[in-house]
């Protein structure tokens, strides 16, 4: 009798068509096979019904055989300008072990359903005991049979079916659209991060470029990259700077326009271990493609190591004469060395609803301390860090860059003076120069540290023993600051790496390998850091594009002086100009920038040039010491204001809490362990619905 009622109970659940469909193939021949049963079930039939239990599939349980199995179909339609290349296919990924639970190799392929490849659909069979999440992705295969990720839905929730929704009629989805009023929501597509490929950006990034004899400064080219490849495994996009236009694309066969100041970058996709030569192509002028100027050739050993800087000559077409020289900056990303880590449950790299309010960041802390002296705490340190808790501040900036052995440490110059354990120090001659990247972390920890202030020279070697409190200490481990601070206090991570600035001169010098400098803060950061709101800053660009193709569990923004009068000016064009910072953040697909609030300086509007592009907008100066003016900035909205002297500028006089505290936003965050690999649980339950974020101020 009591298998009887389940049957009746479950027939209950279903619609009268279905159940009509279902009485001949499913429920009387189950219903007659349980009553003859001497055992309400054995193990055998649990194991018959464990792979239609979602919720722990690999575990057998008595719940599962109340989860009657139906059809799910998944109806897609591709559009949006949305066109597939030949090998490229669609699938479709969840939280169902059904659908892969996140992984990229596991997700469902749909079937084509017209001859453009616009049309897809899939057919499968589903648990309908509880709602599940999914995405929809594009990807293709390489000549290893390894599935390459080209885009996916990057929507901050997922796409849901609820428990009700598996009886309905399925609808169409879009490809790319989901929860269009709702903020995270509308038409979003994810790039997809390094796995099986590798990349290599050429980059049109200063002023001057291309030497063409008999060619003036003004002269307008026509670029075109083409692989000498025998096998077709190689995907080239290009970028041409300009505002709301600055997106990679598929390079058009009439070439991208350059001219002397024009920022272009073309970034090549290629197989892991395949090295392929390429051929430039320069026309003159902007129309005309006929006539040809030169070629200009990279082969594969020209290319070393993670940055570098080609000179190549010009040759006639068709001649073997050089007719002039090309100076050409590359970059090359290599994927994350463990892979599998990454999943698809979630994108953070636009993470942060702009419709949050106004966050106050501390500058190192409190505020610089060894030079301006607008602190009595120490700079960089994790007393500093915690006095910006104390303040209602929401986040604290810190500086980070690598010790000789790749150990990521908190310091923000490039180096510092020192002297010999036995040397008598009287004055700065007294002193040498040290690199931090010139000493092993052990080094690092056994040298003197000087500080030279206003001709003065001020000894900080006590805080750099072992003996000193871990908040006093300088040289602190990243590891050491995640681990010591609380999640509800947001980091903004400067990763420090020296720029060449506008007339030549390297600020320092970096011989570390740049791929590895990356990989092993990202590392350090997913070990001990996820589960916090986070997000990586640089002033070098390329540092931010690695960030942004190595994975997708941390937002990264672009730092820049832009124009000033205080600093001076990068050879950079992306860093020179508030415009082009905008542009970059658009080509790289980052979440935003953090400029000198010199550049709005009786220009408050320009703000919007960024927000209207649902850029993330930070600011940052010592003149935001200075309530009234702060008070301006959180009027018109931008992200966040980034500031010395918290403690006496700052809100606690009238701010409740520090924004992060909220027990929802930790739930939130901890999906980066999660999506990151390195945990398999978060804190609370699954998000019920998308997220409708409120002002608090």
């Amino acid at each position: 009798m009591y298998r009887s009622r389940v049957c009746l109970n479950v027939l209950k659940s279903i619609s009268i068509p279905h159940g009509l469909l279902l009485l001949q193939l499913l429920l009387l021949p189950l219903c007659g096979a349980f009553v003859n049963e001497t055992t309400v079930f054995g193990p055998e039939k649990l194991q018959a019904f464990k792979i239609f239990d979602d919720e722990q599939p690999g575990q057998i349980s008595g719940r599962s055989f109340i989860c009657l199995p139906l059809f799910r179909i998944f109806s897609l339609e591709l559009r949006h300008n949305i066109r597939l290349a030949p090998d490229e296919f669609v699938a479709v990924s969840g939280d169902h072990a059904a659908l892969g639970l996140w992984q990229l190799e596991k997700a469902l392929p749909l079937k084509e359903q017209d001859k453009a490849r616009s049309k897809w659909y899939l057919r499968v069979w589903i648990c309908a005991s509880q709602r599940f999440y999914y995405r929809y992705l594009i990807y293709s295969k390489n000549r290893q049979g390894k599935r390459v990720l080209r885009s996916w839905e990057g929507q901050r929730v997922a796409r849901m079916l609820q428990t009700y929704e598996i009886y309905r009629s399925p609808g169409l989805d879009i490809f790319g659209e989901a929860y269009p009023v709702s903020v995270g929501g509308g038409f979003y597509l994810e790039r997809g991060w390094l796995q099986y490929e590798y990349v290599i950006e050429l980059k049109f990034v200063w002023q001057d470029h291309i030497a063409i004899s008999g060619m003036g400064s003004n002269a307008k080219y026509r670029l075109i990259l083409t692989p000498l490849n025998l096998i077709d495994d190689t995907r080239i996009e290009v970028s041409r700077y300009a505002y709301n236009q600055s997106s990679f694309r598929p390079q058009n066969q009439r070439g991208v326009r350059y001219t002397q100041g024009t920022i272009v970058v073309f970034r090549i996709y290629q197989p892991l271990d395949t090295y392929n030569a390429l051929r430039l192509s320069i026309y003159q002028g902007s129309r005309d493609l006929q006539l040809s100027l030169g070629e200009a050739y990279i082969f594969p050993d020209q290319i070393k190591g993670s940055r570098g800087i080609l000179q190549l000559p010009i040759f006639a077409s068709l001649q073997n004469l050089a007719i002039g020289e090309i100076t050409l900056p590359y970059l090359v990303v290599q994927p994350m060395p463990k892979v599998e880590a990454g999943n698809l449950r979630a994108s953070f790299h636009h993470y942060w609803p702009d419709n949050w309010p106004t966050l106050d960041v501390g500058y190192r802390g409190l505020g610089a301390s060894y030079f301006q002296s607008s602190t009595s705490l120490t700079e960089n340190t994790i007393e500093s860090y915690l006095a910006v808790l104390k303040a209602k501040g929401d986040m604290v900036q810190l500086d980070v860059q690598l010790t000789k052995d790749y150990v990521p440490v908190v310091w923000h110059g490039f180096g510092f003076y020192t002297s010999d354990r036995d040397r008598s120090v009287r004055d700065r001659f007294d002193l040498r120069f040290v690199l931090i990247r010139e000493l092993t972390y052990s080094e690092l920890k056994a040298s003197r540290v000087f500080i030279l202030k206003r001709w003065t020279v001020q000894e900080y070697t006590n805080l750099n023993v072992k003996d000193v409190s871990q908040k006093h200490r300088i040289f602190p481990k990243l590891s050491e600051v995640f681990e010591a601070l609380p999640k509800t206090l947001g980091l903004l991570v400067e990763i420090k790496w020296p720029q060449i600035m506008a007339s030549g001169v390297p600020e320092s010098t970096q011989s570390l390998n740049k791929n590895i400098y990356v990989d092993r803060i990202l590392q350090t950061t997913i070990h001990h850091g996820c589960g916090r709101p986070l997000i990586f800053a640089s002033f070098d660009a390329d540092i931010c594009t690695m960030i942004r193709l190595k994975q997708h569990v941390f937002p990264v923004i672009l730092m820049s002086i832009g124009k000033s009068q205080i600093w001076d000016e990068y050879m950079d064009l992306r860093a020179q100009s508030f415009q082009q910072a905008i542009n970059f953040v658009q080509s790289a697909e980052i979440l935003g920038t953090a400029l000198h609030v010199e550049n709005f300086q009786n220009k408050h509007q320009l703000v919007n040039l960024a927000l209207d592009l649902q850029q993330a907008l930070f600011l940052w100066g010592n003149d935001l010491q200075d309530e009234h003016l702060l008070e301006q900035f959180r009027a018109l909205d931008v992200t966040g204001l980034i500031y010395d002297q918290m403690d006496r500028f700052g809100p606690s006089a009238w701010k409740r809490s520090e924004f992060f505290r909220a027990p929802q936003l930790m739930e939130l965050f901890g999906a980066q362990c999660v999506t990151s690999g390195n945990s398999t649980t978060i804190p609370g339950i699954k998000p019920a619905k998308p997220t409708i974020w409120p002002k608090l101020r």
